[in-house]
């Protein structure tokens, strides 16, 4: 086919699954589900978008706000390695 492995299209509302264990105490863990809020881009060296960052939804999490957020939206940050 014509799709590349490893892009799926990112859609505002759409359901997000959490599958890591980001703050148990906030309760955003591996299984958590939420809706995808607001999405962050940047430009790789071939000028093709690539995700940075993005702002989850997620009702069940902790009570408390982080700073510059409102109650329940998280950002979800780039996971990366260098081996």
């Amino acid at each position: 086919t014509n799709m590349c492995l490893g892009k799926i299209p990112l859609v505002i509302g759409m359901p997000i699954l959490v599958s890591q264990n980001f703050d148990i105490e906030g309760r955003i863990v591996n299984g958590s589900t939420g809706k995808l809020r607001k999405v962050k881009y940047s430009l790789n060296n071939e000028r093709q978008q690539a995700l940075r960052s993005c702002i989850v939804e997620i009702s069940h999490s902790s009570d408390k706000a982080l700073p510059n957020l409102f109650l329940h939206p998280i950002p979800i940050i780039e996971d990366s390695v260098e081996l």
